[in-house]
């Protein structure tokens, strides 16, 4: 996709739109830090830090056992800031639906959803 194509899909998705996402096959990757995802992680999700980020992507993400080219992948942090800046770094790959979860962690936690401990 081109980069105009990125602007067909929402940036931000709430945390409903999230799990719709999940249940068909997406990935959630947790930018958090280390420090941070010992308090609980979205069970399934992969644990790449935002500072990963700035080197090769795309293999960082196949070590994960994610294909950028094939996967919907969701991005996660604490409350949406970091997730966001992840996302837009994946739409920059090609990802052109990577997406940030607004509320985050936090939200996700407050609205019911499970947390699991790494």
């Amino acid at each position: 996709m081109t980069n105009s194509d990125y602007s067909t899909q929402p940036l931000d998705i709430d945390i409903r739109t999230a799990r719709a996402r999940l249940d068909h096959g997406a990935r959630m990757i947790d930018v958090r830090e280390t420090h941070e995802v010992v308090r609980g992680m979205v069970p399934g999700s992969a644990h790449i830090p935002l500072g990963a980020f700035a080197g090769d992507l795309e293999s960082t993400l196949r070590q994960h056992g994610i294909d950028p080219a094939r996967h919907d992948i969701l991005c996660i942090c604490a409350s949406g800031g970091r997730s966001r800046h992840a996302a837009m770094a994946l739409r920059q790959i090609g990802c052109a639906q990577a997406a940030s979860v607004l509320g985050g962690v936090t939200g996700w936690a407050a609205s019911g959803g499970t947390l699991q401990h790494p």
